[in-house]
This record gives C-alpha cells, structure tokens and sequence, in this order.
C-alpha cells in the first residue's frame, strides 16, 4: 500500500495576470513536484481543440499560445484514422464537438464568468430525421462504429457502461461529422455518407469515406440499418438533426449558450468536500488498469472548483525518479482537497501532463521528448 501523502507546505503564490496566480510546490518524501493554477471568480476560462478542430493533436504551449495560462484536457486517441479524437464531451465556441461517455465526469465552466464551475455527469441523446424516415443518433465527430471509452448507447459491445481504456463497437451506426471534425471524413471502408447543407440532403450518397465536410453543414455516416436510411435519401430531401446534453447536477437539459466550455475528465475525486475516488462508476476498475492507473503513481492533471467558486487546475510531475514520483488518484484526491477544492476530478494525465504559462511549459513532462502534442485544452485569461 502506497504512504499517506502529507498536505503541501504552504508556497508563494505569483500573480501572473488579475485574479490569476501561480504557485509552485515541491515535496521530498516521496519526491514531488506540483504546479497549481487559481483562477478566481470573473476569470475567463474556456477549452480549445488542439487545432480548432477534432483531428490531430497538438501540444498545448502551441494551441494555447492565445491564451494567459491552461493545462492538458481530455482523454484522447493518440493513433490511427481519428487520431487526436477526445474521449467523452467537449462544447466550445458554444458548439458540441464530441458526445460525452455516459456517467463519466466532466468540466463544466460557465459562460457567464461570475456564474461557478462545475463537475458534472452528462448524457446524450440525438436522433435524425430524413423526409419521414428517424433514427436515434450515435454520436458526433468520431469514427463511426468505434466508442472510446464506451459508455455509449444502442447496443455497442461488449458493454455500453464506461470502460477506460478500450474501446467498444458497433456494426449499426449514425454519427454526424461537422466541421469541428475536420476538412473531411475519416477514410473508412462500408456504410454511407450523406453530406447536408442547409438543412437539405447536398449529394447522392457515397461510400468508402473522405466526404468533404461542407462548411456550412455536415455529413452523417452510417452502417448497418443507418446506412440503409441514408442510402434511400435524395437531394432536396428536408434533414433535422436534434442533440441534447442532459446535466445530472441539474437534474435537465445543458443549454451550450449557457457554458463557454466542457471538458471530459474522469473520475471524479471530491464531491462536495468529500473524498470521492469514482473508479469503479466511471470505469477506471477492470484487471490491471485499477493497480496502474487508479493506486499506482503517475503524472496527474487535475481540476477543482473551491468553495468561492475559484478554478483550480493542477499538474503534479512523475515518473521521474528522484524528481517527481507522481500520485495515485487517492493521493491526488487529498492533495485538491488540501487545496480548496470543494469538488475535483482528473484530467488526462501521464505523458500527456503539461502546464503552459504565457506559451511557455512550466512543469516537467513525463515523455523523454517533453511537451507531448494532445487533442484538447482547459485554459484562463485574465478577469477583464
């Protein structure tokens, strides 16, 4: 059994810009090496796409050079045809760019900047209609057919409860790729793809993928019964899509007016001031994944929200030996709390850790080439 972690010792807090300050912290029994941002109340704060859209990556001192300061957001697919794919939710721009994975914790972060952050589990629900023709929709912006994380619905295999760290499938598909994805549509073999625009069916429909993604509309990609439906349609036909994010802290619907940003994450660590590791409910517990990533210690990225409403995001350093041992989730846990933090949870962690201040890394990432390119980001600006 892992030591307990004592609490930080206090540190000198920098003001990097009004209502933003940096601190850095250092342990030595084990080893430790923490960076802790805090955004008080009236402080921008938003999530960016490494490119301003899903696919590809890119490291966060890049993407986030517009920015005062952030850090690394959500799981990611870091190979392959969706490669920089975020898993779970991400709204930016007031714009839904990836459905979340049912049950597994998230960043809220309001539009209004005095309104609090917040840790919240969301769900999805879509459906298209075609001329008198419905169906439930899948998801958005993703290969269609493949769930990361899982934690889907309409009967993908093997589960439809969240699993980190594979990811579940399924032969009947409708996903809606916008130009939050990219230029076009991943090349991938069956099924059919029916670019709309306007809210009318553009172009016959067409297989094999790399449909040009009309910047003004989308494409939906289908397989298995889906694939039939769009292959009946014609253009002219009337298309409506219709997507809705519901909040289990809000017990209703998300307005994406409402939130300058989501930021998927998981799991959750405090739940109104108390310690909370959520591995199991939010998929972080099947053989070997639990002792490595959950009660094992590793470079962490972590967000919490304080009692006052001030944003916490945090980096704690590893696999570095004699530097920075990292933490395991329960000792990052108590670490947010020790913070402040009234609720918590963990971001993509791992190589994928970085603090960037002003276009400028400040924590030592775990990778031997450093700063590692990611598909997404959590970052401030000053309170205006």
């Amino acid at each position: 059994m892992l030591g307990t972690v004592a609490s930080p010792a206090p540190a000198a807090a920098t003001e990097i810009a009004p209502g933003v300050t940096h601190e850095r912290i250092v342990r030595t029994s084990p080893p430790m090496r923490i960076n802790v941002l805090r955004a008080a109340p009236g402080t921008s704060a938003r999530v960016l796409l490494s490119n301003g859209v899903v696919a590809g990556v890119a490291g966060p001192s890049v993407f986030g050079r517009g920015s005062l300061a952030g850090v690394n957001g959500a799981f990611f697919d870091p190979t392959g045809p969706d490669t920089g794919d975020v898993v779970g939710a991400h709204v930016g721009g007031g714009e839904l760019a990836s459905e979340p994975v049912d049950g597994r914790s998230t960043l809220v972060l309001p539009a209004d900047p005095l309104a609090r952050p917040r840790v919240d589990a969301l769900s999805f629900r879509g459906s298209v209609q075609i001329g008198g023709a419905s169906r439930m929709l899948d998801g958005i912006n993703r290969l269609r057919g493949l769930v990361w994380g899982c934690g889907g619905r309409g009967g993908d295999r093997p589960t439809q409860r969240p699993v980190h760290g594979i990811f579940c499938t399924d032969s009947t598909e409708l996903v809606q790729l916008t130009p939050r994805w990219g230029a076009r549509t991943p090349a991938i073999g069956g099924g059919t793809e029916l670019a709309v625009r306007n809210g009318k069916v553009a172009d016959r429909p067409r297989t094999g993928g790399r449909t040009p993604i009309p910047a003004d509309g989308y494409v939906l990609s289908g397989s298995g019964d889906a694939s039939r439906m769009l292959r009946r349609a014609r253009p002219g036909n009337d298309v409506a899509v219709t997507t809705t994010l519901r909040s289990s802290a809000a017990g209703g619907p998300l307005l994406l007016s409402d939130v300058a940003g989501v930021v998927s994450g998981g799991p959750r660590l405090i739940d109104r001031g108390r310690i909370a590791v959520r591995s199991q409910a939010e998929g972080f517990d099947r053989p070997g994944l639990y002792g490595r990533f959950v009660a094992g210690r590793n470079p962490r990225t972590l967000a919490g929200i304080t009692d006052i409403g001030t944003l916490l995001l945090v980096t704690v350093d590893g696999r570095r030996p004699g530097y920075s041992a990292g933490m395991s989730l329960p000792e990052a846990a108590r670490l947010m709390k020790s913070l402040g933090a009234r609720d918590a949870l963990n971001l993509d962690g791992g190589g994928s850790t970085a603090m960037v201040i002003r276009g400028r890394v400040v924590n030592r990432p775990s990778d031997p080439g450093g700063e590692r390119a990611v598909g997404s980001g959590v970052f401030v600006d000053a309170a205006p």
